[in-house]
């Protein structure tokens, strides 16, 4: 069990997904850099990087840009492949509601592997969004958004235990709480999957993966569009999620 001083508040758990989108706003804005969204003139971790592999003759810019956004896309895919699978056992409502819920224990599926998929997913994610920021924006999201997830989950494993007992006891002591295991813990329960409602909760993920892999690549020109045209598709991404969840109608 973790510390209680690192548990998140009831509105830090609330508003869990506007902290997160303010602090990727401050990442990308970097407003203690001039000029503001240097990001979008050639000061991303990502040119910054490509422009460093490819000195002194740059003619092997576009090579390194695009093994680079390879590299983007594993993690980008990942995250979103991993908080999809969770959000299938959990459901849409589960995932976006604002409080709590401790009715049930699910114990199959990624959750033998890890007891936060969802967590882990987005810092996956994080590490994609990140290369889109200056350098020490990014590590300074990274750290950030590392934090806001322990928090929330110092939260939540008092809460579970107490709702659920001695079964998540059991469950605390056998799956890891973030790092997954190689090999799955426990029997598991069944508990059918729907796709359709992971696929729906996780909209915005699933947008920052296509993004990279439809406007991320490079023939050595016209990076810093390349940039806004990616950060457009995530931007376009986050108000299709943000629309969805009117259909999925979280309880509160």
């Amino acid at each position: 069990m973790m510390p209680s001083y690192l548990r998140a508040t009831a509105l830090e758990y609330r508003y869990r997904y506007l902290v997160h989108g303010l602090v990727y706003t401050l990442g990308l804005a970097a407003p203690w850099h001039s000029p503001i969204w240097g990001c979008l003139q050639n000061g991303s971790t990502w040119f910054l990087a490509s422009n460093s592999s490819a000195k002194p003759s740059y003619q092997n810019f576009a090579v390194d840009w695009n093994l680079i956004l390879i590299g983007i896309l594993i993690f980008a895919v990942a995250g979103a492949a991993l908080r999809v699978w969770g959000a299938a056992y959990l459901g849409a409502n589960t995932v976006h509601r604002g409080a709590m819920e401790g009715d049930r224990m699910i114990a199959t599926g990624p959750y033998r592997y890890t007891r936060n998929p969802l967590y882990l997913g987005t810092l996956l994610n994080t590490v994609a969004v990140c290369m889109l920021m200056r350098p020490e924006a990014a590590v300074l999201t990274f750290i950030l958004i590392l934090i806001i997830q322990f928090r929330l989950i110092a939260r939540e494993e008092p809460y579970l235990l107490d709702s659920l007992g001695g079964a998540y006891h059991s469950y605390l002591q056998e799956v890891p709480r973030l790092l997954p295991s190689i090999r799955p813990h426990g029997p598991g329960n069944y508990i059918r999957p729907n796709w359709k409602q992971g696929l729906v909760s996780e909209i915005y993920v699933i947008g920052c993966a296509v993004s990279f892999a439809a406007f991320g690549w490079s023939t050595g020109f016209a990076w810093e569009t390349t940039i806004l045209h990616v950060l457009s598709g995530i931007i376009v991404a986050l108000g299709l999620s943000v629309v969805s969840r009117a259909f999925t109608r979280p309880r509160t």
